[in-house]
């Protein structure tokens, strides 16, 4: 009997453990995202930009509209960025898919509202 309530508790605790695992992809999967994000009609930087990928990851620009954002998974993405003052950008899906460890530059045109 003891030995049966033993590996009913032991598989019970290896079923609740398997689901403890990462949920991410390894760290040999990601990529890395930069660039800059400026005005279309002036091509000024937007500082406090927001660049959303793969709607959760966001970068914000720097003072110089600059952005970086790591660990974006590689393979298949979508991205949008948004600014105060601006049009935010449709959800782009279309671009090629990232390579593990690539670093990509993404820059990104916002027109006034």
């Amino acid at each position: 009997m003891q030995l049966a309530r033993f590996a009913l508790a032991l598989t019970f605790g290896l079923f609740v453990l398997a689901g403890c695992g990462p949920q991410v992809p390894p760290m040999g999967t990601y990529s890395t995202l930069f660039g800059q994000v400026t005005d279309a009609a002036t091509n000024a930087p937007i500082a406090g930009a927001m660049v959303t990928i793969n709607g959760t990851l966001n970068a914000t620009t720097d003072k110089n509209g600059n952005y970086r954002a790591y660990p974006v998974p590689s393979g298949p993405f979508e991205y949008f960025a948004s600014a105060a003052d601006y049009q935010t950008t449709p959800t782009n899906t279309s671009a090629p898919p990232l390579t593990p460890g690539e670093q990509r530059n993404l820059s990104i045109q916002l027109t006034h509202s």
